[in-house]
């Protein structure tokens, strides 16, 4: 290992020799691979340290060629290992700057103030970049001094308490989401006394305001949200979190967002990909503000004086922010102080009389909250010892609710394993076993208690939900689910007719299964469109997707759902709420019905013995061929379903996100959709869904991206940075464990991003783009070879793919081998294009002849000379290259006849010797045979003008001559001795 650590160290330092004499590229190389060695070592201080000064140099690298995305990547992957790093800080802001980012700039910038006076001073360049901004903020003095007077102004409108209070508030909050503006409320009001007092009232419009206002002062400002902070605390907010109001605790919420945001730098840290079981590294300030906001959203969650919406807001917050991989890291106190807080109030059922105290106040998304937090904190453990440690703690509550065994616990206790079941269902199906909760639930459900049945027929239907789990809990409750079916309350009506639903959907698309009466999954799905079309409660409609989730995998009920537009408009405003069991439930019926889902097709070999031993074999429903989910695909688009796709992109549910990819990627299998997806800002949305979620989900975004890729103008579809973006995840699909078509579109799509432009090349090549494309050009399938090839023609225009050709390798001889492939010219075409480009000296030596170089313009020009001498000198060494060309030379296909004769004249120019051994074959003689051929149909003006080039450059060497007929004859150098 000490051998390893001085290794990098010589690296970093033949890095630091290459940038001090100007060459920034060879020192990024070198800081590559200093990092590389780095990364495999334990993660001591010293490594930190040297791990920061490698990626802040590189940066600098960056900056200096201009490269300003990627200098903020490395200047952000430094501070992840030392946050108070002076240099990477001002690095950051720097390129920050020079990108036009002003905003992160300037609180990059305020930040290292911070920094650098509490460290003693500033250095030169910190003077430098603030003497910079306070130019750029001189130049606003007027508009500032204007802007203050009308702050003043705005401030004793509310001090007056006059009538003018809510416009007064609403012109502070235009003024705050500018960076001067916010700036200049702080600058009028520097302690907050105004601002607290403000909030501090019983006046909901001024509360609100003020909550509004503070949100956009601190956002995307580490500096700013300090200072509200640390002035005026966390207590004011708090108190607006249990407020009962519709309004006041969600802009409470989104101010705690925000300030989280911008204290702990998540935006730019969440860029810099790392190992999702690493926590951040944070500032000993920042982890004080972490930890009592954290402690702050407990209490509040734990608190009965808190407000149900305001529960749901803190809730929330803790699934944004809680997981080690992009969040705060809260997970392991979670565990010890939050779990119970958390499950005391899964066990809250409102309709419960409670003599003893008083009930946490709930909403009908409340439980859905509960458990999208502890499905997000069970699937951050890292290891079978926390899961452990996580079910015991909730097995361990379960038991205590048991141990009286009356009506109130018994229904807590279902209440409790209800909302495990909907989150971290492997931990709710552990304590249903353990516990024999089973026999309790159907005892409940036939109890003709309703808050009892209720409860429990929830239960019933929720321990359902795995597929092999789902027969034995139904079956044992069929009959009671179709009791309560008739029930006249409609919440218990409709969770039955879910638990029916699932019986009646358990034979999925084998439409040759008669598992239930002929068209009841019909009849249920009407039931189903009813309910959520025409109830008002969010949980009965919840309910009701579920049941169609399970119902749409009959194709007759596909049909009946996609021509019911209002049931498909109620599904689309459904999207809008952020419970990810509702939403998925949402996205499994988009799949559904678009047939986007994996289909697993019997062997052939399978279904005959299957056959043979009478056994049954499933067979797809009619309505589930081609022409029919496009038909349905059409509907769907036609209804709107992409702008709500893209608005579904932006939930954390990695399944969620896996099923919009889903449903993208089967949208874009139809070239007219693509447009449409790009306009809408599809093309955007799938960049994240193709670099962060499940597997599979990352794999069908980046398919769907390569689609439009494909056949939209990558710079219209990814403007900007993100053509830049879109590399990465489209390279990933060059893998062998993906499908031949994921292989195919992906080397199309980046055959077309090669051809945009030097940017967009570099990218590739930085992502080891060459290494994997070329591997295909020798794949044994005959259209991946092609597509391959095709964008390597498109990549050798690149100077540095230049050189992975002049090496000791046969890249040049394969390509020449592959122009002699048999039986596609488009391959052929695309290796002569390859090896044309490669032959071509790109610039004109004639234009050099008169001029006075420099030291390096002359070395670098002599460069591209031997460069493109060694490269023709290897075409030449392949054995097979006369007999290839020969046939080339004389193609039917004019096409391919001009490539192969473009790089016969790209040989012949590099100088005598090669043109020499070009004349001595039996090329020449083709060729003058081609010159004087009559038939256009076999040689056009084009293709006899390169011969004629030629042949001027074999006259030009002496190597032929003409004779007095004015033909061509070779000379015969031998005789000339």
């Amino acid at each position: 290992m000490s051998t390893t650590l001085d290794d990098s160290g010589v690296l970093r330092e033949q890095g630091n020799q290459a940038f001090k004499q100007g060459q920034f590229q060879e020192a990024i190389d070198r800081y590559t691979d200093a990092l590389n060695i780095l990364k495999d070592l334990q993660l001591s201080e010293t490594n930190k340290n040297n791990l920061t000064k490698c990626y802040s140099n590189r940066s600098q690298c960056y900056i200096n060629l201009g490269q300003y995305e990627d200098a903020i990547e490395d200047s952000t992957r430094a501070l992840e290992y030392t946050p108070s790093d002076q240099k990477s800080l001002y690095r950051r802001a720097n390129a920050f700057e020079r990108s036009g980012k002003l905003k992160e700039a300037i609180s990059d910038a305020q930040r290292l103030i911070s920094i650098s006076s509490k460290a003693g001073g500033t250095d030169e360049q910190t003077y430098n970049l603030l003497k910079k901004l306070r130019e750029t903020a001189q130049n606003k003095v007027s508009q500032q001094t204007q802007l203050t007077n009308q702050i003043k102004q705005m401030f004793e409108t509310i001090i007056s308490k006059s009538n003018q209070d809510e416009t007064a508030l609403n012109n502070l909050l235009v003024v705050s989401r500018d960076d001067a503006g916010a700036e200049a409320i702080l600058i009028f009001d520097p302690d907050l006394q105004h601002l607290t007092e403000f909030i501090q009232r019983n006046e909901r419009t001024t509360v609100l305001g003020v909550l509004r206002i503070l949100s956009a002062i601190v956002k995307n400002s580490y500096r700013r949200a300090e200072i509200v902070y640390n002035k005026l605390g966390l207590k004011p907010i708090a108190r607006c979190f249990a407020m009962n109001d519709a309004e006041i605790p969600t802009n409470a919420s989104i101010l705690i967002h925000n300030m989280l945001m911008s204290i702990c730098d998540l935006e730019n840290r969440r860029k810099v990909r790392k190992p999702m079981n690493v926590a951040y590294n944070f500032d000993k300030p920042v982890i004080e503000f972490i930890n009592e906001t954290f402690r702050m959203l407990l209490d509040l969650i734990d608190d009965k004086s808190c407000s149900g919406i305001g529960r749901d807001c803190c809730l929330d917050l803790i699934v944004k922010f809680v997981d080690r991989a992009n969040g705060c890291n809260w997970t392991n106190k979670f565990i010890i102080s939050g779990l119970p807080k958390v499950l005391r109030v899964a066990a809250t059922v409102p309709e419960l009389p409670e003599s003893e105290k008083k009930q946490y106040p709930l909403t009908e998304q409340t439980k859905m909250h509960l458990s999208m937090v502890l499905s997000i904190i069970y699937h951050d453990l890292c290891s079978d010892k926390e899961r452990e440690s996580y079910n015991n703690e909730c097995m361990e509550f379960v038991k205590a609710l048991r141990e009286r065994d009356d009506v109130q616990s018994r229904v807590r206790t279902i209440s409790v394993l209800s909302v495990l079941l909907q989150g971290p269902f492997d931990t709710g199906n552990a304590i249903l076993g353990s516990q024999n909760l089973v026999d309790l639930m159907i005892q409940m459900a036939g109890s003709s208690d309703e808050l009892q049945e209720r409860i429990a027929v929830e239960a019933i239907v929720l321990s359902a939900s795995k597929k092999d789990k789902a027969a034995g809990i139904l079956n044992l409750g069929a009959e009671i689910l179709k009791n309560l079916y008739q029930s006249a309350n409609e919440q218990i009506k409709v969770i039955a007719l879910v638990g029916l639903s699932k019986i009646a959907s358990s034979k999925g698309t084998d439409s040759s299964a008669n598992l239930v009466t002929e068209g009841s999954c019909q009849t249920l799905a009407l039931a189903c469109c009813k309910f959520l079309t025409t109830s008002p409660s969010f949980d009965i409609r919840r309910w009701s997707a579920d049941g169609l989730a399970y119902l749409t995998l009959d194709a007759d009920v596909k049909e009946d759902l996609v021509n019911n537009l209002s049931a498909i408009k109620s599904l689309f405003n459904l999207c809008q709420c952020e419970d990810a069991h509702v939403l998925y439930s949402i996205t499994t019926i988009f799949v559904n019905l678009t047939n986007t889902y994996d289909i697993r097709k019997p062997d052939k070999e399978m279904t005959e013995l299957a056959n043979y031993a009478k056994q049954h074999v499933p067979k797809e429903h009619p309505k589930d061929d081609t022409e029919f989910f496009e038909e349905r695909r059409r509907k769907l688009v036609d209804a709107g379903i992409i702008p709500v796709l893209i608005h579904l992109c932006k939930h954390k549910s990695a399944n969620c996100r896996e099923q919009v990819s889903r449903i993208f990627l089967g949208l874009c299998e139809n070239e007219k959709y693509r447009g449409p997806i790009v306009a809408a800002g599809g093309a955007k949305s799938l960049l994240p869904l193709a670099s962060d979620g499940t597997p599979v989900g990352q794999t069908k975004a980046a398919q769907a991206l390569a689609k439009i890729a494909i056949t939209t103008n990558p710079e219209n579809a990814f403007p900007g940075q993100r053509m830049l973006e879109v590399v990465r995840p489209i390279l990933k699909l060059l893998k062998v464990e993906n499908t031949a078509l994921e292989n195919f579109e992906a080397l199309m799509a980046l055959t077309n991003l090669a051809g945009i432009g030097e940017s967009v090349r570099k990218r590739i090549l930085k992502e080891d783009g060459f290494v994997n494309i070329e591997h295909y050009m020798y794949d044994e399938h005959k259209m991946l070879r092609r597509a391959a090839t095709e964008c390597m023609c498109n990549l050798v225009v690149q100077e540095e793919v230049v050189k992975y050709f002049t090496g000791e390798n046969d890249r040049i001889k394969l390509l020449v081998l592959l122009c002699g492939e048999e039986d596609d010219d488009s391959l052929i075409k695309a290796a002569l294009g390859t090896i044309a480009v490669l032959s071509s000296l790109q610039i004109d030596l004639d234009d050099f002849k008169d001029v006075e170089l420099q030291e390096d313009d002359r070395k670098k020009l002599n460069e591209y000379i031997e460069e493109n001498r060694i490269i023709c000198q290897k075409i030449l060494d392949v054995a097979s290259f006369v007999e290839i060309f020969k046939q080339l030379c004389a193609s039917e296909d004019l096409e391919i006849q001009f490539r192969a004769l473009y790089i016969i004249r790209n040989i012949t120019k590099v100088n005598k010797e090669l043109a020499t051994r070009i004349v001595e074959t039996d090329l020449m003689d083709i060729l003058l045979g081609i010159k004087e051929m009559k038939d256009n149909r076999l040689v056009n003006e084009k293709n006899r003008k390169i011969i004629s080039d030629i042949i001027q450059l074999c006259l030009k060497y002496g190597l032929i001559q003409p004779n007095k007929d004015h033909t061509i004859i070779e000379e015969d150098e031998t005789a000339a001795e």
